[in-house]
C-alpha cells in the first residue's frame, strides 16, 4: 500500500495562493485562513491512500443431475484509491490562536477490477461444457464484491483520515495558528456507503 504525494505540492501551493504568513495580529491571518479553506473547496477530490486488492474466487459447478464435474480458480484484482472530497469542508471557525474544523467523509473509489485471465485454472469433466464468457462476467462481478467486502477491514479509511489530518494541520500552522480538527469515526456499514466506482457501474 502506497500513500499519494500529491498533497504535498497541494500544501505549497495554497499556502503561496493564500499568501501565508506566521506574523500579523488574528484579522490578518483569518483572511488568509478563509482563503486557504475557498481553496480546498475548489478539489472535489484529493487522493491520499491509493493500494492492490487481490482475492481468489474458487468454484465448484457441481449438481446433483450433472454427470462429472467443472471447477474454477479465478483470481481478481482491483486498483483502489482513498480520499476526501475537499469541498464539503464546512464549518470552519477561528477563535483567538485556534482553527476548528471537522473532517467529511472519506471516500473509496474502485478504479479498475478484473479477471488475470492468464492465471486462470479449471477443471473440466469430460461430459460437462467448458465455462462461457457469460459465466467469467458473472465471476468477475462476484469478484467486485468480495472485494467490496474487504475493504472496510483494510483500514483505508483511517489512514485516509490521518494523511487529511496532516495535511491541514500543516497548512493552519504555516498560518501561524493551531489545528484543532476533530476526526469522526465510522463502522462497517458506514464505510461500505463510501465505496463507489470510477466508471460508476457494479
Amino acid at each position: 500500500m502506497r500513500k499519494c504525494r500529491l498533497w504535498i505540492g497541494c500544501i505549497a501551493w495554497l499556502c503561496l495562493s493564500a499568501g501565508c504568513s506566521s506574523g500579523g495580529g488574528q484579522e490578518d491571518v483569518a483572511e488568509p485562513v478563509q482563503d486557504v479553506v475557498s481553496a480546498l473547496n475548489d478539489i472535489p477530490k484529493l487522493y491520499l491512500v491509493e493500494a492492490k486488492v487481490d482475492k481468489v474466487l474458487l468454484m465448484n459447478d457441481q449438481e446433483w443431475y450433472t454427470i462429472g464435474n467443472r471447477k474454477c480458480m479465478i483470481p481478481v484484482t482491483a486498483q483502489v484509491k482513498a480520499g476526501i472530497d475537499l469541498s464539503k469542508l464546512k464549518d470552519v471557525r477561528i477563535e483567538g490562536e485556534d482553527v476548528y474544523l471537522t473532517l467529511p467523509a472519506p471516500f473509496i473509489e474502485i478504479e479498475s477490477s478484473e479477471i488475470k485471465h492468464d492465471e486462470v485454472q479449471t477443471s473440466v469433466g469430460l461430459l460437462r461444457s467448458n465455462f462461457t464468457q457469460d459465466e467469467f462476467s458473472q465471476f468477475a462481478n462476484r469478484g467486485r464484491r468480495s472485494i467490496e467486502q474487504a475493504l472496510p477491514g483494510m483500514g483505508l479509511v483511517e489512514q485516509c483520515q490521518d494523511q487529511a489530518r496532516i495535511m491541514l494541520s500543516l497548512m493552519i500552522r504555516k498560518l501561524g495558528k493551531n489545528p484543532v480538527i476533530e476526526v469522526p469515526r465510522y463502522n462497517t456499514e458506514e464505510v461500505k456507503k463510501m465505496i463507489i466506482y470510477k466508471d460508476k457501474q457494479k
